[in-house]
């Protein structure tokens, strides 16, 4: 009876093996779900004093949220608004942040303190964007906010490392020696804002996000408002434009060591010229560039002439301020024509008075004008502007300039390409982008609008395209 019971569960057991291994020939194991995905940031449960408290000025700021954070770069990223002298001491454990203030506050002042985008969950990395914590030494808390926009007034584009900053009216000098009293960051569509702010009058700045949050160097990227701005008369956005009112400085260390040595390096000079091959654009100078810096020789006068030898009127020849190191030969160049360009050995020098090798006699040919499009541009609404330019760039560089003064504009010859449009309002006619100044004078920079077009050249074809402008 035992040996009877036992054969049916062996069977039973021998079957059922049979049975997975022939689902395991054709079943896929897949792991259990963990369920979607988890998408949102975490928030704060808790906070000690409790966020927006009034009459206090902890030393001490505890925060806990619903989850597990991680922080990045949170010391780099938190702003304490209005500025204190101290950075706060932050520490983050588990599900909790704890700040530490070591400054005395100021009577009856709203503080804020913003974490950008330094706190996320563990497991997602969700962010919690922009995370204020407020509190008042007052009685209330102030509502008063401030936004706006900045774009660099020479390209028209968007740079996220410039901060805004606010400085009290009463101190001029303040932008120059001082930290300001509130500063936010500009994000990546230009726009920043201030909130928590009192009923005042303030000076209102762009500059760099360095240590200093100062303008203490002209080469530095800098906007102003040349008005005061208080933030509880404006309701409106604030437009910015950043410049930089001087150059920046170039390191002149190579150069020096470069003249130093010129001797023992080469006792001749070198250079090479922005032609392609044997062909010359006709759109454009002819550029030498040297490997020092040079000066010309008025003695030995450099020429272009005819395949016969016969010297060319209209030629223009000067050392480019910038570096020094460059030649520009202007000329009004002729379309499929051969030039020779006769360059005489001491026609050009350095400052140890090293010479060419040997006089250079280059000959080439300008591009016929069917290497070239016709622009066919009809604009609308360009009266509403002062003295507007027409901008044609790539990689942010302008390539042509032209001003409009009606409603058609041809352009005949360009070379083939895309270029980004921008509008410059030229208010001195010169024909250029100036810089703004604001020691003394005060005096903003000219703009220019990004038109987000693109106009397409093909070569020998006319190129149309409507234009509509607008404020």
């Amino acid at each position: 009876m035992i040996l009877f019971k036992r054969i049916p569960l062996m069977l039973l057991s021998c079957l059922a093996a049979f049975s997975i291994i022939q689902m395991g020939g054709c079943a896929n194991i897949v792991p259990p779900s963990g369920g979607p995905r988890d998408s949102i940031p975490p928030y704060a449960v808790y906070a000690k004093p409790k966020d927006s408290s009034t009459n206090i000025a902890p030393k001490e700021i505890l925060i806990s949220f619903n989850e597990y954070i991680t922080t990045n770069a949170l010391q780099e990223q938190l702003i304490v608004s209005p500025n204190i002298k101290n950075n706060p001491l932050v520490d983050q454990r588990l599900n909790m942040v704890r700040i530490r203030l070591s400054d005395s506050l100021n009577a009856n002042t709203t503080y804020s303190l913003q974490f950008g985008n330094a706190l996320r969950d563990v497991n997602e990395g969700n962010i919690a964007k922009n995370f204020t914590y407020v509190f008042s030494t007052g009685d209330h808390i102030d509502t008063g906010s401030i936004y706006g926009k900045v774009r660099m007034a020479e390209t028209g584009i968007v740079d996220s490392t410039l901060i805004a900053v606010l400085h009290p009216i009463e101190n001029d000098s303040a932008i120059f020696k001082d930290k300001p009293t509130y500063y936010t960051r500009v994000n990546g569509q230009g726009i920043f804002e201030f909130n928590y702010l009192p009923a005042k009058d303030f000076n209102l700045y762009i500059v760099p996000n360095d240590y200093t949050k100062r303008y203490d160097d002209s080469t530095k990227l800098f906007a102003f408002l040349s008005q005061p701005v208080n933030a509880a008369q404006t309701k409106d956005s604030i437009q910015l434009y950043a410049f930089e009112a001087a150059p920046k400085k170039e390191k002149k260390t190579a150069g020096l060591i470069g003249a130093k040595n010129a001797k023992k390096q080469s006792p001749v000079l070198k250079y090479t010229s922005n032609l392609e091959g044997k062909e010359k654009d006709i759109l454009s100078a002819l550029i030498l560039n040297f490997e020092t810096p040079i000066r010309l020789n008025d003695s030995f006068q450099i020429q272009i002439t005819d395949t016969n030898f016969v010297k060319q009127d209209g030629i223009s020849v000067a050392v480019l301020a910038k570096n020094k190191q460059q030649v520009e030969i202007g000329f009004p160049w002729e379309e499929n024509t051969a030039y020779q360009f006769i360059l005489p050995q001491k026609s050009i020098q350095d400052s140890l008075s090293n010479f060419l090798v040997k006089a250079d006699t280059i000959r080439f040919s300008t591009k016929p004008a069917s290497n070239y499009g016709t622009a066919i541009l009809r604009i609308n609404g360009f009266q509403q502007f002062e003295h507007p330019v027409l901008l044609l760039t790539q990689d942010q560089k302008v390539k042509f300039s032209f001003p409009i003064t009606q409603n058609v504009l041809r352009i005949p010859l360009l070379p083939p390409g895309d270029y980004q449009l921008k509008l410059l309002t030229d208010v001195n006619q010169n024909g250029r982008w100036d810089t703004g100044k604001f020691i003394g004078s005060k005096l903003q920079p000219e703009l220019v609008r990004n038109l987000n077009l693109i106009l397409n050249i093909r070569s020998n074809w006319d190129n149309e395209m409507n234009l509509i402008l607008k404020p």
